[in-house]
């Protein structure tokens, strides 16, 4: 089944085109990975997917319905969190907020069964041991692993995420990127990703798709992480060079690898 449609999609603000002339497809199961330099229309697209955004003109449908049909199937992992942390919540608290929401309501008395799937969900994503420490407490990689495991309470078919590894050091970047390899074999979540730095991130993504205002390229990685393609997106000084049988990206920006012969 195709998870997301977008034909001669064009996105608006104020009249003006933010993202223009977009056309892909993604089957379900995939990992589509979303690359671009900063104010490419990346988040503009995840939040147009995800019905946050409705001035566009064109095609796009999620599971073949209207985004905003598909809301109960869609996760939403926000680039930064909303996240009051004077508010003393716990990492279960937290997690939580994800099947009240579904529910269609918020208050302070959390039923038991969400708290217990609650619970399981953070365990999935190896957090089970934080359960009842200050989400404020945490360091960045545990937070931003909440906040997937958040995004999992409702079970969703497509999960949409705006650069989870941002901001967090190598290791915690390790962490993120094995609970979305987890994701993706274990769950069979459909993933689009946007990502400044794709290299931890090769080993789950299906798919690459470059935009800069447009759609530059879309396809396997090994058919868009050519050095003209990366060119015409991060400009003449970025590369491809191949060392040890992978290619590297260098667009001053951040690397990116693949193997030579198309492997991931």
């Amino acid at each position: 089944m195709t998870a997301v449609e977008a034909e001669n999609l064009t996105i608006l603000y104020e009249g003006k085109p933010a993202l223009s002339d977009v056309t892909f497809r993604l089957d379900e199961g995939k990992t589509l990975l979303l690359l671009g330099p900063n104010g490419a229309g990346k988040t503009t697209l995840l939040k147009t997917i995800a019905c946050f955004h409705r001035e566009y003109r064109g095609k796009l449908l999620v599971f073949g319905r209207d985004p905003c049909d598909a809301r109960h199937l869609i996760g939403y992992v926000p680039q930064s969190s909303s996240l009051n942390e004077r508010v003393p919540l716990t990492a279960l608290e937290v997690v939580a907020m994800g099947g009240l929401y579904r529910r269609g309501f918020v208050h302070f008395k959390i039923s038991e069964e969400i708290l217990r799937k609650a619970e399981e969900v953070l365990t999935f994503v190896g957090l089970g041991h934080v359960k009842d420490r200050l989400f404020r407490e945490l360091s960045g990689g545990q937070k931003q692993r909440v906040l997937l495991a958040r995004a999992l309470m409702s079970d969703p078919k497509l999960l949409l995420l705006d650069e989870p590894l941002s901001a967090l050091d190598p290791s915690a970047r390790a962490e993120v990127t094995n609970v979305l390899s987890k994701i993706k074999s274990e769950k069979n979540v459909t993933m689009i990703i946007t990502t400044h730095d794709i290299n931890p991130l090769l080993e789950i993504g299906d798919l690459v798709m470059l935009i800069n205002k447009r759609l530059i390229a879309f396809g396997r990685p090994e058919e868009v992480l050519t050095d003209g393609v990366i060119k015409s997106v991060y400009g003449p000084l970025a590369k491809v060079i191949p060392v040890g049988g992978k290619l590297y990206c260098i667009t001053g920006d951040f690397h990116l690898h693949r193997d030579r012969g198309g492997g991931l």
